[in-house]
């Protein structure tokens, strides 16, 4: 691809993700992140969306999806400019919701399939979502992320014999309430359990009947965030959710911390050296003391899996770099 081609791919994102942050560097795109909140984030996500497209008039238009308008105004830009569109998609596929005909179900099943029938490729975590993009008549390509770079700046303070982090983000697909139950196993009592994000979305009456050695940490920066994952002996990151790859899990693996995560088929083919668990109160604490009994094991095959994971992600990428080339040459 010309260098002149290169200047003009940009990235555009309704929201700070470590996933768009990354990828975008790493295809060398200008990245825009736009976020408004409130009855206003619309109207001025779309207005800043379409400045950006005019200002910039991209060769190649990378976009995050969700949103899922975002998605839809970048393959309209495409259609009518001739623009190559690769649209990241990702946890918008309503895969465990019962189908509602609401107005707003069907404006979203509209834009579902307009958004996949019309983007030049639709990027995916994994082989189950590609199948559902295909079967829809879009271009599925599978590129799971990459591994963030992290680096400590300095140390959190913690307080157990043995500590462990929990990366949440309070979505209704987290077993928060077996986690709590399990952290009150008497086996446990030495350990600290850090839950990360903002616990403003948790309900009061939950955070105040947590157990005594469960930390909220409430909104970390970016810094304090990985200074956190750094500190602790073990990560933790669960979903009730299938087909669903965590951030959570990628940071563990980037931070060689040994990983405890759900049973799930997605998880559990492409994080092989994490210990996988039910998501139940018994199942979660199994899974703790398994960790933190034999921390330095379940290290060597996170070390391992990193190793691989970088590897395996180099190459993939190289091969989507080729798919777009390709489909960017023939607009």
């Amino acid at each position: 691809m010309d260098n002149s081609k290169i200047k003009r791919r940009i990235w555009i994102t309704w929201e700070t993700q470590r996933r768009s942050i990354e990828l975008a560097r790493q295809f060398n795109c200008e990245l825009f992140i736009i976020e408004h909140e409130g009855v206003v984030r619309y109207p001025k996500s779309i207005k800043r969306t379409l400045q950006i497209l005019h200002s910039r008039k991209p060769t190649i238009l990378f976009v995050q999806n969700p949103s899922m308008i975002l998605a839809a105004i970048a393959c309209t830009y495409g259609i009518i400019f001739r623009t190559t569109v690769v649209v990241d998609r990702h946890t918008t596929f309503q895969l465990n919701k019962k189908v509602r005909l609401t107005p707003r179900n069907i404006l979203f099943r509209l834009l579902h399939r307009y958004t996949i029938r019309f983007s030049s490729l639709t990027i995916v975590t994994n082989n189950y979502l590609a199948d559902i993009v295909n079967s829809l008549k879009g271009t599925a390509f599978v590129l799971p992320d990459k591994l963030p770079l992290m680096e400590p700046s300095g140390h959190m303070a913690v307080k157990g014999r043995k500590n462990v982090l929990l990366i949440s983000s309070f979505a209704a697909d987290e077993p928060l309430t077996e986690v709590l139950s399990a952290m009150q196993d008497p086996s446990l009592a030495d350990v600290y359990l850090y839950v990360s994000g903002n616990d403003k979305k948790l309900n009061q009456t939950i955070r105040a009947e947590a157990p005594r050695n469960v930390v909220f940490t409430g909104f970390l920066s970016d810094a304090e965030f990985i200074n956190l994952i750094f500190e602790v002996d073990v990560i933790m990151a669960l979903t009730t959710s299938e087909y669903c790859m965590l951030c959570g899990c990628y940071e563990a693996v980037s931070a060689m911390k040994p990983l405890i995560t759900s049973d799930k088929m997605v998880l559990r083919d492409y994080f092989k050296g994490a210990l996988f668990v039910d998501n139940s109160c018994a199942g979660i604490a199994n899974g703790l003391n398994t960790v933190l009994g034999d921390i330095e094991t379940y290290r060597d095959q996170i070390g391992k899996l990193n190793t691989r994971l970088q590897k395996e992600w180099g190459n993939t990428y190289s091969e989507l770099e080729n798919r777009i080339s390709a489909i960017s040459n023939r607009s």
